[in-house]
């Protein structure tokens, strides 16, 4: 889709302005030197041709008035003034009087002689010539040229020469439109076509009208367009083979999880199974030995010892069980899970305090009683979001919960911890924020464990955001899909 430009920024309107200026501003200087050239070739001609003149009529006067004929001199001179641009011519004797004065001659009004018409300011070119006989001065020709006609010539020459011109910036204006048009019609076909390929049309093809420099630009242009076309069509497929890699890693992620929560799950209840009744085997024997030692010191010292070494190592079991599968997330659900952790964790860490807030309808998620599948809306075909459980919705966020806990009493050196469970329209909420050393951003992708919890928010279709500033703390934001009512718990 073309968009208009403004005038003054149109290439057309350029190119013409462009022109047309330099057009006239050569085309002022031609004419005004042609002027020039007409004004000098006329008051040189005017100036010769007077001089030769009063040369011939000094010559010719010179008899005339040693014999004192001034009748025979002026029918002589009647003949002369009829020339067209004369327009006096006088006879003034050894007084300078007027013998003889043809045409508008007035001897107090004419005191000076021009040396050139082109210096004349009344428009009377005034020359004036001594008459000699025998190098004795008999008297002076003056004579007085009009310069009417040769103003005329003038004055016709620069309209002639302005019409010339104004014709000829009329020719070039045309010339230049259609130049102009042709040549941004072709350049608003090139950029119509930059737009589309803009907006991602790969299938334009911009016609090839003639061989100069736009028909060059559009031929590569339509070479750079195959070639995009091409590299889009791989670069698309490349991502398209990126997101199929992704979605397989996170579902081999995934099932890792799975199995590895599977496998402690499954240790947790063989430790409590095999290992835990056996224990208690001991335990009992342990106090049937010591009751029935009748007093033999060696009997009841060891029978006592085996019962502080079963009763260790049935606490040592029990922590292992708990950090294997903590039963209680199966049987109370989340909530009831992390309050048990962040108490046992508050009881190792007693110099940093943690908070934990949850929305009461997230009591008992994840217990016996509400194993109900999450269904996550608009899942693609492969997508390993589809189908999720509650189930493993609380066991990654005890998870992340855990990993954040122990990476506080590891690095942050917090006096404050502040952790939050919340429900949000179809989403969970987990927020957990401390107080303490924090680090700089752009080290976060180094850490395995934070690489981990995001994997894990991952591949329950969920979001995690981090931030943290040197000095002021970590705070760590999880959002996870759930779109289904949570059933109550009474």
């Amino acid at each position: 889709m073309s968009h208009s430009v403004p005038v003054l920024q149109s290439l057309r309107c350029r190119l013409i302005v462009s022109v047309v200026a330099i057009e006239v501003i050569m085309l002022s200087i031609l004419v005004w030197n042609n002027i020039l050239i007409i004004q000098t070739t006329h008051t040189d001609r005017l100036r010769d041709t007077a001089q030769s003149m009063i040369e011939q009529i000094a010559n010719t006067s010179g008899r005339y008035m040693v014999e004192v004929d001034y009748a025979s001199l002026e029918d002589y001179l009647k003949n002369v003034i009829n020339y067209k641009e004369l327009l006096y011519l006088a006879v003034l004797d050894r007084d300078g009087s007027a013998v003889i004065s043809l045409g508008p001659y007035l001897d107090e009004h004419r005191p000076l002689i021009d040396r050139s018409p082109a210096q004349v300011g009344d428009g009377v070119f005034d020359i004036a010539q001594s008459i000699e006989v025998a190098g004795q001065p008999m008297g002076e020709i003056r004579m007085g040229f009009s310069l009417a006609i040769m103003q005329d010539a003038i004055n016709k020459s620069r309209i002639r020469g302005i019409a010339i011109a104004a014709i000829e910036i009329n020719l070039t204006v045309f010339v230049t439109i259609i130049i102009g048009l042709g040549l941004t019609r072709r350049l608003a076909v090139l950029s119509d076509a930059a737009e589309k390929v803009e907006a991602g049309d790969y299938s334009i093809k911009i016609p090839i009208e003639s061989n100069d420099e736009v028909g060059k630009t559009a031929l590569a242009f339509n070479r750079m367009v195959t070639e995009v076309s091409s590299r889009t069509q791989q670069l698309e497929k490349e991502q398209f083979r990126a997101r199929e890699l992704l979605i397989e890693n996170r579902q081999l992620i995934h099932t890792s999880l799975e199995i590895q929560e599977e496998e402690r799950k499954y240790l947790a209840r063989e430790l409590h199974d095999e290992l835990g009744q056996c224990l208690t085997a001991i335990q009992a024997d342990a106090e049937l030995i010591r009751d029935s030692s009748q007093g033999d010191k060696r009997v009841l010292t060891s029978a006592v010892a085996i019962m502080d070494v079963s009763s260790r190592v049935y606490d040592v079991v029990h922590s292992m069980m708990h950090r294997l599968r903590p039963s209680i997330l199966d049987n109370l659900g989340l909530v009831e899970a992390l309050k048990d952790e962040i108490e046992a964790w508050s009881s190792r860490n007693i110099e940093t305090h943690c908070e934990f807030n949850y929305s009461a309808e997230l009591q008992g998620l994840g217990g016996a009683q509400t194993g109900i599948p999450v269904d996550v809306p608009h899942a693609m075909p492969g997508d390993i979001t589809s189908g999720l459980s509650v189930e493993r919705i609380s066991i990654t966020l005890y998870r992340i919960v855990q990993e954040c806990l122990t990476n506080i009493s590891k690095h942050a050196q917090a006096k404050n911890v502040s952790i939050e469970l919340l429900k949000n329209a179809g989403s969970i909420l987990l927020t957990v924020t401390d107080d303490g050393v924090g680090f700089d951003m752009p080290i976060a992708h180094k850490r395995l464990g934070l690489i981990g919890m995001r994997e894990r928010v991952n591949s329950l279709g969920g979001s995690m955001t981090l931030n943290s500033v040197r000095g002021k703390g970590v705070a760590i934001a999880i959002s996870v899909p759930l779109t289904v009512g949570l059933k109550e718990t009474q």
